[in-house]
């Protein structure tokens, strides 16, 4: 069973930091991209806003359809899972959520996660600078993932 030693020794794996790093960078990315496209359409939103936060706001102003909803939610959660419960989960703080605490002893399987939702994020963020450049350039406003 992992524990803290073993959360201690991840952020000597250069790879995984790697992977995390460029995952919250996708995350910021993302995010700064749906408070613009907000913004784009006269939605107010503060500067501040987290992804939950700017996804409601999406949704609530319908621009964002029930399954562009559920993508959205389902990259938060893992976003948030990787940024802020590992080490609860590590420190038994936590019960097992999106993975359990044998897995966390592979720390490739942690690397890889973080690359696939760092891809995930950016191809979201690149839908969504299409759609506002789309939007600077006279398109019509409408929902910034189509269904």
């Amino acid at each position: 069973m992992p524990t803290v030693d073993d959360y201690l020794d991840l952020a000597a794996d250069t790879e995984l930091c790697v992977a995390l790093g460029r995952m919250l960078l996708a995350a910021s990315r993302l995010e700064s991209d749906l408070r613009t496209y907000l913004q784009l359409n006269d939605v107010t939103v503060r500067a501040d806003a987290t992804f939950g936060t700017l996804a409601k706001r999406l949704r609530s102003a319908g621009l964002l359809s029930d399954n562009g909803a559920m993508v959205l939610d389902t990259h938060r959660l893992q976003r948030n899972y990787l940024t802020h419960s590992l080490y609860d989960l590590f420190a038994a703080r936590i019960g097992e959520g999106l993975m359990t605490r044998e897995e966390l002893d592979d720390v490739t399987l942690l690397t890889e996660r973080a690359w696939i939702l760092e891809n995930n994020l950016n191809g979201l963020a690149d839908i969504a600078e299409r759609r506002i450049e789309e939007l600077r350039t006279g398109g019509e406003p409408g929902l910034i993932f189509s269904p």
